[in-house]
């Protein structure tokens, strides 16, 4: 196995003694070089290590020459994986992935938004920067199982997010000078006093300021103590300055950056970590090796090795009154400091070797080696849409789309574009990939024959232009890729820009079939130009979707609705409706509960809408169910099921009320819902820029009036409809041939 590390070059402090940790265990086992971009400390160190190493100098930060010369190295030394430690090479794997066909794992050492916090800059730049290249990456190393669940909580998949701790060498030999040596090196007269160390970068993030404070809680009971601080930083004078303020600088030291961190660590009597955010510091460890007592903050991984009152104090993040007490503590009570000093030795030395470190790195290259083979294979089919964003009515297409596919052929293999791919791959049981990580999507379509827009309103700028942009680019790299290309029940427009109109004709015209959900979307299309012959006429995927039974009591639906006794509301927020829309709605409902005995239940398909529901449930006099959580469309479908009608502004809450044969009537925020009505052969709809209550209330009457015939009709609808959507599922599988 080769794998190639990337880091700057220019680091320093515990980045560095962690990476090298890493260096050394590995090339015992394995064949590793480490690439440097900068002629910094960790490069003049890493020469004189017995590994192999290259420099790759830049001119300047984002010098992207080295790209070339990185692709050349990189596929002549035959390299299984590129390894990347922090934001730089982060940044330079993004550029050099879609050259070379290696995996790229990075490991993230620290929390990447907190990173940059000494220049506002940096702060937006790097972090940004950072950000996105590390969406771009293939797999994730974090220095803590805390640090790993925090990828996964940011929308990183699960199954390629690993956790190795950070790991120090128990048999290495360890040189540092006497403590009185050292001492005399910054004229301290430690004579009679207990010292107390914190060891790094000057920065909000590692607590400075809260370990200045805990030391001025100790000196107001106790003269006795000295407070040294090891490291530099941008936030020095500020640190100076907060110690003059708290009339402690005679009992302060700043050493500076400390070469020598053993000599310091041997110099002081209790161990110190005051930081805001960690992952897994490697000042803990290293002071492990010569047993120190330590108290330290409760955060990142730290809670792995400081086990409260057994191998040290935790104490809450910022809490330096607890700080103080346990510094005082430890001083008042020598043995329990020994004991606790030995044990962190022995706990940190069983499960923090150079040893595990390897074992676990080494596992987790196999796994991903494993992993590549395993998606080495050629797809079926590519499926992009609106996915994974909890949304109940594209959630739906998606699990219609699939089913649809696979009835009509078995074992189809299908890989989906999804904002959360790790959701997607367990709730669908298909393999998934970040919708908007366009070098893995590229890759992918080298292996995937044909791309389908499931379902959804792609060609349209209503909402935005970003989303127009987004799916004409598929469509022309997946033309490129040598891929077909599908629209299965796709609905078209509004376009009301010249330039937009453009973009979707020449898309539309690039694709290979194009099925369209309504006569509109049909006839818009030829009045844009679109001259693909290939173009049908079909419905929503969704309605193929059968509603399943499920029992809905766990969900406030505690009252009898088998013989009907409630209707839906499905509301969303809109810059267009009327400014007394939410009034409006509220009267139509209290008219057709109060005059029909009925209940309304109010329920989102997004989280968006819940807000719009929560302002209109407050002007309801009649009993209601307001729902405040998003349900997946079996439940919803349910739900629905089990009313007379409903009214609704979301289309796929119209789509499921007709799936389980409901009257409708529509709430006309955008063309879609108006041209579903239509398709449906319906006319009960009002415009929400201008909500008319009483034809409101004529159209329940009606309904109510002769129920039966009202979903009678539906039901014949339905069944025309439904005839559409299997046809879309052979054309699909036709085109694979």
């Amino acid at each position: 196995m080769k794998v190639l590390h990337m880091i700057s070059g220019g680091d320093k402090g515990g980045a560095k003694t962690s990476v090298f940790a890493l260096l050394l265990a590995l090339s015992e086992e394995i064949d590793i070089t480490v690439a440097c971009f900068t002629e910094g400390v960790f490069y003049q160190e890493v020469l004189e290590m017995p590994v192999k190493s290259v420099l790759f100098k830049q001119k300047f930060r984002n010098d992207l020459s080295v790209i070339g010369r990185l692709k050349k190295y990189v596929r002549q030394g035959a390299f299984d994986i590129i390894h990347a430690h922090g934001a730089r090479a982060n940044f330079i794997s993004m550029m050099l992935k879609p050259f070379v066909a290696v995996p790229v794992i990075t490991t993230v050492h620290s929390d990447y938004k907190l990173d940059f916090t000494d220049s506002i800059f940096k702060r937006v730049f790097y972090t940004g920067l950072n950000s996105i290249a590390l969406r771009t990456l293939d797999y994730y190393i974090g220095v803590s199982e805390e640090f790993r669940r925090m990828l996964i909580g940011r929308g990183f998949d699960e199954s390629r997010v690993f956790s190795v701790y950070n790991a120090i060498d128990f048999k290495r030999e360890i040189n540092f000078c006497e403590k009185e040596e050292f001492l005399r090196r910054f004229n301290i007269d430690a004579q009679g006093k207990t010292l107390v160390g914190i060891i790094g970068r000057f920065d909000y993030v590692k607590g400075h300021d809260v370990f200045l404070r805990g030391a001025a809680e100790v000196l107001k009971k106790r003269d006795d103590f000295l407070f040294l601080m090891a490291g530099e930083g941008t936030e020095e004078p500020a640190l100076r300055k907060l110690a003059d303020s708290l009339g402690i600088s005679k009992n302060v030291i700043f050493t500076g950056f400390v070469n020598d961190i053993f000599s310091f660590i041997n110099a002081i009597d209790i161990n110190v970590c005051a930081s805001r955010s960690e992952s897994f510091p490697f000042m803990l460890l290293e002071g492990t090796l010569l047993k120190k007592p330590t108290v330290s903050t409760e955060v990142g991984g730290i809670p792995e090795l400081i086990k409260n009152g057994e191998t040290g104090f935790l104490v809450p993040s910022g809490d330096f009154e607890g700080l103080a007490e346990k510094i005082i503590f430890y001083a008042e009570n020598p043995e329990t400091s020994a004991s606790h000093g030995e044990n962190l030795f022995l706990y940190a030395k069983a499960n923090f070797s150079k040893e595990s470190l390897q074992a676990k790195s080494i596992e987790i290259y196999n796994e991903v080696l494993r992993k590549e083979k395993a998606a080495n294979r050629v797809f079926d089919i590519m499926l992009s849409g609106y996915y994974g964003y909890a949304n109940s009515g594209d959630d739906a297409l998606l699990d219609a789309v699939i089913k649809s596919l696979r009835k009509e052929r078995e074992g189809l293999s299908i890989l989906v574009l999804s904002r959360n791919p790790q959701e997607t791959m367990r709730d669908y049981g298909v393999f998934s990939i970040h919708r908007l990580n366009f070098f893995r999507v590229r890759r992918y379509m080298k292996k995937t024959r044909l791309i389908v827009y499931g379902g959804g309103s792609h060609m349209q700028d209503n909402t935005s232009t970003r989303s127009l942009v987004y799916y004409t680019f598929l469509i022309h790299l997946a033309k490129f890729m040598g891929m077909r290309v599908m629209l299965y029940g796709n609905g078209i427009g509004p376009l009301s820009k010249a330039r937009n109109v453009e973009k979707a004709r020449r898309a539309l015209n690039a694709c290979d079939y194009i099925s369209l959900r309504d006569p509109e979307s049909f006839d818009f299309i030829k009045q844009i130009g679109v001259e693909n012959p290939n173009v049908a006429l079909s419905i929503d995927p969704v309605f193929s979707l059968e509603p399943q039974e499920i029992s809905l009591a766990e969900i406030g639906m505690d009252f009898d609705t088998e013989s009907g006794g409630c209707f839906i509301i499905s509301l969303r927020p809109w810059q267009h409706n009327e400014p007394n829309f939410i009034e409006k709605m509220a009267e139509v409902i209290n008219y057709a509960s109060e005059k029909y005995s009925l209940t309304p239940i109010l329920i989102p398909l997004q989280m968006m809408d819940v807000a719009i529901l929560r302002e209109t449930a407050k002007r309801l006099t009649c009993a209601h169910i307001l729902h405040t959580r998003v349900y997946d469309y079996k439940t919803i479908m349910a739900i629905i099921s089990r009313a007379e009608f409903a009214i609704c502004m979301r289309l796929h809450a119209l789509i499921y009320a007709v799936g389980v044969g409901l009257p409708i009537i529509g709430l006309v925020y955008d063309p879609k819902v108006a041209n579903f009505i239509s398709y449906m052969n319906e006319t009960a709809q009002v415009s929400t820029s201008a909500p008319n209550v009483s034809a409101l209330k004529t159209m329940i009457d009606e309904i109510k009036q002769n129920p039966a015939a009202a979903k009678e009709k539906i039901a014949a609808e339905r069944e025309r409809l439904r005839k559409l959507s299997d046809h879309d599922a052979k054309v699909a599988v036709g085109l694979l041939e």
